[in-house]
């Protein structure tokens, strides 16, 4: 191994189901923690006995290190655990600073720094590149979306089919629940290969009214249903993401008119987006849309209701995916973004109304992503 120059250098320690910069970087999958280090252009991977033939194929980087061999150099040396293989590699490659995501530990921050390491925090992404999504990163997200709306529709299906008695709904004779519904999405998606990293979101009346509620219990007629839908494709690792809200039987008049005051929010919000356009500002216009409309956000019998939460988020190897953003926070748009639009509103005495689709921005507008229709209501 010919160690490289003095030079800042990447590094990270962590498991690639958690750091999703570090499976863009090396596009290996490994539950445990794997070292990952980067320098001069080159990327290094340093995987256990348990990992290594299997990195030597899957791997996509430069070189494959063995881990046991760095840490008998580390024993002779007298160094110890994980920083002391870490030292001994630093050594070798005569690196004296680097660079670790802000998610590092920071006991290993820390034990490095005591050695005399220059340990700075990257940005969020520490890949900031992987933000801008390339022509193959789109078509994997909306081949991704595409599948959500598939489960989407099997939902709404089976909605359809049910059967209103008393008040509750009933699938093949069977009183239909949040958790029933959402394990039909789920074992749909699971034989299309993806899966939920989480639950996916099927929330009846007054628990539609709490955005992030996965919902639990018999599924009611006559009120709003949010189902969120967000799963990770298995081969490609990119997520979709999509809401719906629908009402089985009859909504009320109040509901109608916050689920219309959503649906023109969100297509304003999308007429709005294109690079260099401040995502801040589309939100604020769809704040000040649903004010017009009456539909003021604030605390309401101690709670706070309304529009509750931002406009939209940023979306790809992660369903949240930082630093892209349409909120009350300053974020410039820029062209090749992808950005969810989800506006939605909740009141606990009315339910809870979202609509989520997907777009990537582009220079004079924005490219949008496969989509499902939006209706309310379910005979």
């Amino acid at each position: 191994m010919m160690p490289p120059l003095m030079s800042n250098a990447k590094l990270i320690y962590d498991s690639t189901e958690r750091n999703a910069d570090l499976y863009y970087a090396t596009h290996f999958e490994a539950p445990d923690n794997i070292l990952y280090l980067e320098s001069r252009g080159k990327k290094y991977l340093i995987l256990s006995d348990l990992e290594l033939e299997r990195g030597k194929k899957e791997a996509e980087i430069d070189t494959i290190l063995s881990l046991s061999a760095i840490a008998q150099k580390a024993k002779k040396m007298g160094k110890e655990g994980m920083v002391g293989i870490i030292d001994t590699l630093l050594k070798e490659f005569k690196i004296k600073k680097m660079t670790v995501p802000q998610s590092t530990s920071f006991a290993l921050v820390d034990a490095l720094r005591k050695k005399g390491y220059k340990v700075e925090a990257g940005d969020t992404p520490f890949y900031i590149e992987r933000t801008f999504k390339t022509p193959k990163e789109k078509k994997w997200l909306r081949e991704s979306q595409k599948t959500v709306f598939r489960a989407m529709a099997l939902a709404e299906k089976i909605l359809k089919e049910s059967k209103i008695k008393s008040g509750g709904l009933y699938w093949h004779e069977k009183i239909l629940t949040s958790e029933k519904l959402r394990f039909e999405i789920e074992q749909f998606l699971l034989q299309k290969g993806f899966h939920n990293t989480m639950q996916p979101i099927v929330a009846c009346g007054l628990q539609a009214t709490d955005p992030h509620c996965i919902g639990s219990g018999p599924l009611k007629a006559h009120q709003a249903i949010i189902v969120d839908i967000f799963p990770r494709h298995d081969k490609t690792k990119f997520f979709g993401d999509a809401t719906r809200t629908f009402c089985k039987g009859k909504a009320s008049p109040e509901l109608k008119k916050m689920y219309a005051a959503v649906k023109t929010a969100q297509e304003m919000a999308i007429q709005k987006i294109k690079a260099g356009v401040n995502g801040k500002t589309i939100h604020q216009a769809i704040v000040a849309s649903f004010e017009k409309e009456g539909f003021k956000t604030g605390t309401i019998d101690g709670c706070k209701q309304g529009f509750i939460h931002g406009t939209g988020h940023g979306i790809g190897l992660e369903v949240h995916e930082e630093p892209a953003r349409i909120g009350p926070r300053d974020f410039i748009l820029k062209e090749n973004h992808v950005v969810t639009v989800e506006p939605g509103l909740y009141y606990r005495k009315y339910g809870g109304v979202r609509l989520e689709d997907i777009v990537c921005v582009t220079k004079k507008g924005c490219e949008r992503f496969p989509s499902y229709p939006k209706r309310l209501e379910i005979p």
